[in-house]
Formats: structure tokens, sequence, C-alpha cells
């Protein structure tokens, strides 16, 4: 619902700076919304180029064919141990990572 205009010259002047300051504050909100999406996509984007340059390196690509397929060929009494490894690998990492 839209209110009345007020009849008095005060009172449309009071809602009309009121307007003003809602409108300006709704573009600064619009403008910092923006940016913060920009920065969002910025870091995926650097995430996504590090994975790309991690597989274009070819001793890279060729620990992960090795780990692969030592996984692969290993027993299904090896490979538990190998996922707790690695769960404790990735705790490690993220407990580091938290502490830079």
């Amino acid at each position: 619902m839209i209110p009345r205009l007020p009849q008095v010259a005060e009172q449309r002047a009071r809602r009309k700076d009121d307007l003003l300051l809602a409108s300006h504050v709704l573009r600064d909100q619009v403008g910092l919304a923006g940016r913060d999406l920009g920065q969002r996509a910025d870091r995926w984007g650097h995430r996504v180029q590090t994975v790309r340059r991690w597989l274009s390196d070819p001793f890279v690509v060729a620990a992960v064919g090795g780990g692969a397929a030592l996984f692969a060929a290993s027993p299904p009494t090896r490979r538990g141990r190998f996922w707790r490894t690695a769960q404790w690998a990735l705790m490690m990492w993220q407990a580091y990572r938290s502490r830079r």
C-alpha cells in the first residue's frame, strides 16, 4: 500500500530526503553484494586454475596414477588402512590450514 503524499511542504521535503537516503543505502548494499560475489568468484577461479596447473604437471599425474593403481591392486583389507590414513592426512591438513 502506497501512503498518501503529505500536503505540508516540510513533510514532503522530509519524505523526499528519506526516499533518497533509502535509495542510496540500497545502492550501496547492492554494490557491496556485487563486490562480495566477485571476490568469491575470483577465489573459485584461482582454485580451478591451481587444479588445472596440477593436472598439467606430468609428475603429479604420474603420482596420482601410480597411487590409484596401487589402491586398485591392493586387497580390500589394506584399502581400509589406506582410507584411515587418508582421513588422518586430511584432518591434519585442515588443522594446518586453520592455523595459518
